[in-house]
C-alpha cells in the first residue's frame, strides 16, 4: 500500500442488509473495499416490528476494525441509512425502546387521520414532503396514541443515523438531510416545522439541534487505540447517493436512486410547492450543498426481492442473475402491477399476490418464474416512466438524460429497459452510490477535497458510469404498455 493512500469508512444500513465499505484514496483515484456485509432483519416482537440497532452497531465497528487492517487507521467514519425511522433516548442517553420498523402495523389509518385533523395541504405547505403513511410524523403521531408511549420519557429524538452517529460519537445530533424525510421539518427555514409539531400534539423537547453533512462530531468511542473522527454524512441513503453523481457538464439531467426502494427525480435550487407537486406527493428533501433532492418515492426491486424470497422459501433458490436471464426471454408485456398499491407493501407470498392481482384486474396470470419477475421489472419500469412524465411537467424542463445509481444497476436488463422506456440516454453508477457519497462528504469534511464539484470529477475518474442509449424502435411498445399500465391502475 502506498504511504499516501488515506482510508475513509462508510456505513451504509439498507432496510435489508447493511454493509460497510473503506474508501481507499490514493491521491488520484478513489477504490472501494467491502470490510463487512451483514443482514439487517426486521423482528416481530411483542410490542410490534422492531430494528435491532444494537447488532447494526457492532457491525459497524467491526467494518471500521476490518479496514484498519488493510494498512492504516481509517481517518473518519461516516453512517447512512434507509429514512423515516427514528429512536427515542432518555435524559441519560439511554434508548426508550428499540426502535419500530416502517412496515409496523401501527401506523395503519393514521395518515388519514392524521391529515382529516391537521389538513393535507397545511402539511404539505409546511413540510414540502410526500405522503406516506410510513412517514415520521406518522409514526410520532401512533406512539402519542399508545397507551404504552415513551414519549412522555424522551429527551431527545434521533432518526436512525443519528442514533448510529450518537453511539459511535457521544454526540447527539440531527443531521438535516434525514430530517427532510420525516415531514417534521421546515424545508423552506431549514429548521423544524414547530407549528405543526405543536398541532400534532407532539413534544418540542425532544427534537435538538439540526447539523449538516460534513459535521465532525468528534473521535470514535468504543474503539480502544483509535482516533478515527465520526463524520454526519448526508445520513439519508438517497443524498449520499446522489452527492456521488458524476453529472454531465452539459444539459439538465434527472437521477433515479434504485434499490429496495426507488427515487426519481432531479436536484433544483430550491422547493416546489405548486398544486400539482402537491396533488402527485413530490417531495422536496435537502440535499448535501443546501440545494433540493426533488423527488418521488416508488417501491424499487422489493416486488423482485420479495418473488425471489418467496420461490426460496418453497424450496427453489433462484439466484438473481438467473432470474433476469429467464425474465429477459420471457415475452414483453403480458402482465402488469402496480407496485406501489398496498397488495404489494407487505412482506410474503409476493407470487401470490401478484397472480391475484392480474385475476383482479383481468390480465393473464405469469405462467412462469420469468414471466413473473418481467412483470415485476416491466411494471417498476413503467413507474419510472410515469413519473418521469411528472417531473418535467413540474418542474417545466425536459430532461437530457437519466443518472442511474444504486445496487439496481446491475441488472443490465432493468437499465436498459430503463433507457428505453423513458427514450433518454442513462448514465448508470456508481453501484455503490451511498457508500460512495457517504465518503465523498468525509472527504470534504477532512479537508482532502475541496468541494462538492471536485468530489464528483474525482468519482467520474475513479467509477466512470456505464451507459445505455435509448432503443428507438421499441419506444411504441413502451408507450402502448405504458397506456396499458394506466388504464390498469384505474381498473383496480
Amino acid at each position: 500500500m502506498a504511504m499516501s493512500e488515506k482510508i475513509y469508512v462508510a456505513s451504509d444500513l439498507g432496510a435489508g442488509s447493511g454493509r460497510v465499505i473503506a474508501g481507499r484514496f490514493d491521491g488520484s483515484r478513489l477504490r472501494f473495499e467491502e470490510t463487512n456485509r451483514f443482514e439487517n432483519a426486521q423482528t416481530p416482537l411483542p410490542g410490534g416490528l422492531h430494528w435491532d440497532m444494537v447488532a447494526l452497531y457492532r457491525n459497524i465497528l467491526e467494518g471500521v476494525r476490518r479496514a484498519r487492517a488493510l494498512g492504516s487507521e481509517p481517518a473518519s467514519v461516516g453512517v447512512d441509512t434507509w429514512g423515516v425511522d427514528y429512536a427515542l433516548v432518555d435524559a441519560a442517553g439511554r434508548l426508550t425502546g428499540l426502535p419500530h420498523s416502517y412496515r409496523d402495523p401501527r401506523l395503519d389509518g393514521v395518515m388519514d387521520e392524521t391529515c382529516a385533523k391537521l389538513g393535507r395541504r397545511r402539511i404539505y405547505d409546511a413540510t414540502g414532503t410526500q405522503f406516506m403513511p410510513i412517514n415520521t410524523l406518522f409514526q410520532l403521531v401512533a406512539e402519542s396514541r399508545s397507551p404504552a408511549s415513551q414519549l412522555d420519557r424522551a429527551a431527545r429524538f434521533l432518526m436512525v443515523p443519528d442514533l448510529m452517529d450518537y453511539w459511535l460519537s457521544g454526540v447527539l445530533s440531527n443531521e438535516i438531510t434525514m430530517a427532510s424525510t420525516s415531514q417534521c421539518l421546515d424545508v423552506r427555514a431549514r429548521n423544524w416545522a414547530w407549528d405543526l409539531i405543536d398541532a400534532a400534539g407532539l413534544p418540542r423537547r425532544i427534537f435538538g439541534e439540526l447539523v449538516r453533512p460534513g459535521t465532525i462530531l468528534g473521535p470514535i468511542r468504543n474503539l480502544e487505540g483509535y482516533s478515527t473522527q465520526v463524520v454526519a454524512v448526508g445520513t439519508h441513503d438517497t443524498a449520499s447517493a446522489v452527492a456521488a453523481i458524476p453529472v454531465p457538464k452539459e444539459g439538465k439531467w434527472g437521477c433515479l436512486s434504485t434499490g429496495t426502494w426507488g427515487l426519481v427525480g432531479a436536484e433544483i435550487p430550491e422547493p416546489i410547492f405548486s398544486d400539482e407537486a402537491y396533488e402527485c406527493s413530490w417531495t422536496n428533501e435537502i440535499g448535501i450543498t443546501g440545494g433540493i433532492r426533488f423527488m418521488k418515492n416508488l417501491t424499487g426491486m422489493w416486488v423482485y426481492q420479495e418473488l425471489h424470497k418467496a420461490w426460496k422459501e418453497q424450496g427453489e433458490d433462484v439466484p438473481y442473475d438467473r432470474m433476469t436471464e429467464m425474465a429477459e426471454k420471457a415475452k414483453p408485456f403480458v402482465s402488469l402491477i402496480d407496485p406501489d398499491a398496498p397488495d404489494f407493501q407487505r412482506a410474503g407470498h409476493m407470487d401470490e399476490k401478484i397472480a391475484a392481482w392480474c385475476k383482479r384486474t383481468g390480465q393473464p396470470v405469469p405462467e412462469s418464474k420469468g414471466a413473473f419477475a418481467r412483470c415485476a421489472l416491466e411494471s417498476m419500469v413503467l413507474r419510472y416512466k410515469e413519473l418521469w412524465t411528472q417531473l418535467e411537467r413540474i418542474t417545466g424542463e425536459k430532461r437530457d438524460g437519466l443518472n442511474m445509481i444504486g445496487g439496481a444497476t446491475r441488472n443490465a436488463l432493468h437499465c436498459r429497459m430503463t433507457a428505453d422506456a423513458l427514450g433518454v440516454p442513462v448514465l448508470c453508477g456508481p453501484t455503490e452510490g451511498a457508500c460512495a457519497g457517504n465518503v465523498l462528504v468525509q472527504m470534504i469534511a477532512m479537508g482532502d477535497l475541496r468541494d462538492h464539484a471536485e468530489a464528483r470529477e474525482l468519482m467520474g475518474v475513479s467509477d466512470p458510469p456505464i451507459a445505455y442509449e435509448p432503443n428507438r424502435a421499441s419506444a411504441s411498445a413502451w408507450a402502448e404498455a405504458s397506456a396499458r399500465f394506466a388504464a390498469m391502475k384505474e381498473r383496480a
